[in-house]
C-alpha cells in the first residue's frame, strides 16, 4: 500500500485533471496577489522614505545638469574677462592702477573719518553729501575703488575651483581646469600691471619731462588715463566679483536639484500608491517565484527539476545586480544626458513625477532582464541552438554593440560610455565561460 500522505506534492499534481490544475493555478495566483498587497500596504506607511529613495537618481541627474550649466556660464564669464584684458595696453593699465592705488589711500582715510563721526548725524550727512558730489564731479575716479583686489579675487576663484576638482559633475573636469588656467593667467597679468604701476610711482619708469625751448623751464607732464581702458578694467574688476562668488558656490552643486513637478491634484497620491505596489511586488518576488516554481515543477521530471533548481538563485543574483546597476549608474547617467539635452536658453525643462516613475520602473525592469544574458546564453547552448564557438566568433560584434549602446545612452564621455558597455561585455564573457564549463561537465558525464 502506498501512503499518499507522505507523497511528494509535485507528484500529486501530475495526477490532477485539467480543472484541478486550473484551480491550483488560481489558488497560487491569489496567494501571490495577497502577498503583494500585504507588502504594498506596508510600504505605503513608509511612503516618504521610499519616495526619497526612488527619486534619488533624479536629484543626482538634476544636480549634474545644473552644475554643468553653471560651469558653462562661469567659463563664459572668465573667457569674457580674459578677452577684455588681452586688448589692454600695458602702459595704460599701469597708469590707471597707479591712480587707483593713490585714490584708494584717500578713500581709506575717508572711510576712517566717516566711521569716527557716526555719532554725529550732522557730520555724517555732510560726509555723505561730499561723497555724492565727488562721485558726480569725477565718477571715473570714484568708481576705480573696485580695481584694488582684482588679482586676489581671480586667485581666490582659482583656488576654489581647484578644491572642487575632486568632486565635479560628469564631464566638467576639462572645463573647470580651463577656467583655473585662465584665472591664473589673468591674476598674473594684473599683478604684472600693478608691479609696473609701483615702479612708475617710484619714478624708475618715468621719462624726464620735456623742456620749453622758449623759456628754458621744465614743464611737468600730466598723463590722462584712457577712458575706454578705465571702463574696461572696471568692468573686468566687477566681473571678478561675480566670478569669485560663482566659484565659491560651485562646491554645493549636489544640493541644488530641481524637484519633480505635479500636473494634477491627484498625481501625487496615485504616484505614491503606484510606488508602494511596485515595491511590494519587488519584495514579494521570492514568494511569487516560489509559487511559480511549485506549479511548473509538477510537470517536470526529476532530472529536469534538478537541472533547473541551481539556476534559480543565479537568476535572482543577476536580477539584483541588474536592478542595482540601473539604479546606481544607468538611471542617473541616462537622466543627466537626456534631461540636459538642448539649449537651456531655448528650452525650459519640467519633469513630472508620473513620467519619472514610469521611466525608472521601465529601466529597472529592462536592466534586470538584460542581466539574465548569461542564463539565456546557457539555455541556447544546452538546447543545441547556438554552440559556444559561435559566441566566441561573434564576440567582437557583441562588444561593438555594447559600446554603441553605451555611446547612445550616456553623455559624450569615455568614462561613462565604459560604465554602460563594460557590464554588458562582462556578462557576455561570463556567459561564454559558463557555457564552456557546463559543456565540459556534460561531456564528462556522457
Amino acid at each position: 500500500m502506498v501512503d499518499h500522505s507522505e507523497a511528494d506534492p509535485d507528484d500529486q499534481l501530475k495526477t490532477m485533471s485539467f480543472g484541478d490544475h486550473l484551480e491550483e493555478l488560481r489558488s497560487r495566483v491569489i496567494r501571490s496577489l495577497m502577498v503583494i498587497l500585504i507588502f504594498g500596504v506596508s510600504a505605503f506607511f513608509f511612503q516618504d522614505t521610499l519616495m526619497e529613495l526612488i527619486t534619488g537618481p533624479h536629484r543626482v541627474a538634476m544636480s549634474q545638469i545644473t552644475a554643468r550649466q553653471e560651469i558653462q556660464k562661469l567659463q563664459e564669464k572668465i573667457s569674457q574677462a580674459t578677452d577684455e584684458l588681452s586688448g589692454i595696453v600695458e602702459a595704460e593699465a599701469a597708469l590707471i592702477l597707479k591712480i587707483s592705488r593713490e585714490d584708494e589711500d584717500w578713500w581709506e582715510r575717508w572711510d576712517q573719518f566717516r566711521s569716527s563721526q557716526e555719532a554725529s548725524p550732522v557730520v555724517g550727512r555732510m560726509a555723505r553729501l561730499i561723497e555724492e558730489r565727488l562721485a558726480a564731479l569725477d565718477p571715473a575716479r570714484s568708481s576705480m575703488r573696485v580695481l584694488g583686489a582684482t588679482p586676489e579675487r581671480f586667485q581666490q576663484a582659482a583656488d576654489q575651483l581647484q578644491l572642487s576638482l575632486g568632486d565635479l559633475p560628469w564631464g566638467g573636469e576639462a572645463a573647470v581646469q580651463d577656467c583655473i588656467d585662465q584665472l591664473n593667467k589673468n591674476s598674473i597679468l594684473w599683478k604684472h600691471w600693478s608691479h609696473l604701476s609701483e615702479k612708475s610711482a617710484d619714478g624708475s619708469l618715468q621719462d624726464p619731462p620735456p623742456a620749453d625751448p622758449q623759456q628754458g623751464v621744465v614743464k611737468p607732464v600730466v598723463r590722462v588715463p584712457d577712458p575706454q581702458t578705465t571702463t574696461t578694467l572696471e568692468q573686468v574688476a566687477r566681473l571678478s566679483i561675480v566670478i569669485e562668488q560663482d566659484s565659491a558656490q560651485l562646491s554645493g552643486w549636489r544640493h541644488r536639484a530641481k524637484p519633480l513637478a505635479l500636473l494634477s491634484y491627484s498625481e501625487a497620491f496615485f504616484s505614491y500608491v503606484k510606488l508602494s505596489l511596485m515595491l511590494g511586488m519587488v519584495a514579494a518576488l521570492p514568494w511569487i517565484t516560489y509559487e511559480m516554481w511549485k506549479f511548473i515543477a509538477a510537470g517536470l521530471f526529476d532530472r529536469e527539476r534538478k537541472a533547473v533548481r541551481p539556476f534559480l538563485p543565479v537568476a535572482f543574483l543577476l536580477l539584483a545586480s541588474g536592478v542595482s546597476f540601473a539604479y546606481l549608474v544607468l538611471i542617473p547617467i541616462g537622466l543627466s544626458f537626456l534631461g540636459g539635452y538642448g539649449d537651456p536658453e531655448l528650452l525650459q525643462a519640467t519633469f513630472t513625477l508620473k513620467e519619472y516613475l514610469s521611466l525608472v520602473f521601465t529601466l529597472i525592469l529592462g536592466m534586470g532582464i538584460v542581466f539574465q544574458l548569461p542564463l539565456a546564453m546557457i539555455f541556447l547552448n544546452r538546447s543545441g541552438i547556438i554552440e559556444v564557438e559561435s559566441f566566441r566568433k561573434y564576440r567582437k560584434y557583441a562588444i561593438l554593440g555594447a559600446v554603441l549602446m553605451g555611446a547612445m545612452l550616456t553623455p559624450p564621455d569615455v568614462v561613462t560610455q565604459l560604465l554602460m558597455a563594460g557590464p554588458l561585455t562582462l556578462l557576455y564573457e561570463i556567459g561564454i565561460i559558463a557555457c564552456t564549463m557546463i559543456g565540459k561537465k556534460k561531456s564528462a558525464t556522457e
